[in-house]
C-alpha cells in the first residue's frame, strides 16, 4: 500500500503515517504528468496522460484502445503506449500461444495487458475507498496479509514486477500471459515464463484460495507437468492426476514474497559461470 518509491518508503519508515506517504506519491505522480509536456513535439501530452490513466483503470485486463478518453485513433494510442513503456512507467504483458520457446515467437498484438510502475502510486491515483489515512496507517501496522492485499489486478501487477526484478539484470525481459481466445471461452493464465528451457505457467491469487481451472486447462493443452501458484499461502505443493491423458501434474505453491526462489537455480548457474570465466 505504501509502494516501493524511495520517498514514500522513507516517509513511512520515519513517520508510520500513511498521509505523508500519500503526499509523496501525489508529488511523484504530478511530476510524471508535468514531464509529459517535454514530449509535446512527438505526441500530445493530453494523449499521454489519458493513455496512462486508461492503463491504470484497465490493470489486470486486456487493454482496449477505445477506452482512452478522447477521439484518438488506435495508432496514436499505440504510440503513446510505446513512449510510456520506453520511459519505464508501464510494462507490456503480451499474449503468447506458448506452444514452444521462445515465447515471443507466438505473440498476438491484439491481446495485450499493461502493468503500472508502482503499487502505491496505483492505489493513490485510483483513490480507492480504503478508509482514512489514519485507518490505513493502523491497518499497515497491525493488519494481516489478507487485509493488505487488494482485490483485482494489484497482486497480479506486483507479481509481474517481481518476475522482472529477480530475473537476470543483464538483459531486457518481456512479460507474457496466456488466454484461450477461442470464441465462447474465457480461460487465462496470469504469466508464462521460460525456466530451464521449459515453459512454466504461473497463476496468481490475491488470497489463500481459488480454483485453478484455467491453469489445469493450459497444462493439459500444452502437455506440461509443472506449474507455479503464487498466493498468500505458505510453501506447499499440489499434485493433480489428469484422467484424460494419465499424466501426473505438479503445482508448486510459492508465497508472493518469495518469487525470488523461482530464479535461485538461475542465480547459481550465473555465479558458477562467472567463476569459471575468472
Amino acid at each position: 500500500m505504501v509502494g516501493g518509491m524511495p520517498a514514500s518508503v522513507s516517509a513511512w519508515v520515519n513517520s508510520h503515517d500513511y498521509r505523508q506517504c500519500q503526499t509523496e506519491l501525489d508529488d511523484i505522480q504530478l511530476s510524471y504528468y508535468d514531464d509529459f509536456s517535454k514530449y509535446a513535439k512527438t505526441v500530445d501530452p493530453t494523449l499521454l496522460r489519458n493513455t496512462l490513466q486508461s492503463v491504470i483503470l484497465q490493470i489486470g485486463n486486456k487493454f482496449v484502445y477505445s477506452r482512452v478518453e478522447g477521439t484518438y485513433r488506435a495508432e496514436e494510442v499505440k504510440k503513446a503506449l510505446t513512449l510510456l513503456c520506453d520511459a519505464g512507467i508501464i510494462k507490456r504483458v503480451s499474449h503468447t500461444a506458448a506452444n514452444g520457446l521462445p515465447l515471443g515467437a507466438e505473440t498476438n498484438e491484439k491481446y495485450r495487458k499493461y502493468i503500472y510502475l508502482d503499487s502505491g502510486l496505483l492505489l493513490r491515483i485510483l483513490d480507492m475507498d480504503l478508509g482514512s489515512a489514519r485507518q490505513l496507517s493502523e491497518l499497515i501496522l497491525s493488519g494481516t496479509a489478507e487485509d493488505l492485499v487488494n482485490k483485482g489486478g494489484l497482486t497480479e501487477m506486483v507479481l509481474g514486477w517481481e518476475l522482472i526484478k529477480y530475473n537476470n539484470p543483464r538483459s531486457q525481459h518481456d512479460l507474457y500471459y496466456w488466454e484461450n481466445i477461442a470464441e465462447g471461452t474465457r480461460s487465462e493464465v496470469d504469466y508464462i515464463i521460460a525456466r530451464d528451457m521449459k515453459i512454466l505457467p504461473i497463476e496468481c491469487k490475491a488470497g489463500v484460495s481459488g480454483k485453478m481451472k484455467s491453469l489445469h486447462l493450459f497444462m493439459h493443452q500444452k502437455h506440461l507437468t509443472n506449474a507455479i501458484r503464487c498466493s498468500l499461502e505458505n510453501f506447499s505443493a499440489l499434485d493433480n492426476y489428469d484422467k484424460q491423458d494419465g499424466t501426473l501434474r505438479h503445482i508448486q505453491i510459492t508465497p508472493l514474497y518469495a518469487i525470488s526462489n523461482l530464479y535461485a537455480s538461475l542465480d547459481a548457474s550465473y555465479s558458477q559461470l562467472y567463476k569459471s570465466l575468472q
